[in-house]
């Protein structure tokens, strides 16, 4: 069997890094929960996302999850009627996507 070598980092590397996953979770811990309450909307929620890699980062699901009234099913569905993979980040919607979603929402 081979093994996958990692690239050697320093503590200092390995710091920064940690960091920014930390800041990256607090983010969009913090867009969920303004969704969640109808601080934000999905169209700012798109605008950041076209301004912060982020928030563009954030998988799909969670952010439709986040919404008023979605609960897992629901957001599934949702999902498979417009084609959006489980996987996708807000930066990986097609513009169609984004406008079912608009639209789903509006």
């Amino acid at each position: 069997t081979r093994r996958t070598v990692l690239p050697e980092t320093t503590e200092e590397q390995r710091a920064a890094a940690l960091a920014r996953a930390a800041e990256a979770r607090r983010t969009r811990a913090e867009i969920k929960e303004l969704l969640k309450t109808g601080s934000l909307t999905l169209p700012e929620v798109f605008e950041r996302a076209d301004e912060d890699p982020l928030v563009a980062g954030t998988k799909a699901h969670a952010i439709i999850l986040a919404m008023p009234g979605m609960g897992k099913i629901a957001t599934k569905r949702l999902m498979e009627d417009i084609g959006i993979h489980e996987n996708r980040t807000l930066k990986g919607l097609g513009p169609r996507q984004r406008e079912a979603l608009l639209a789903h929402f509006s």
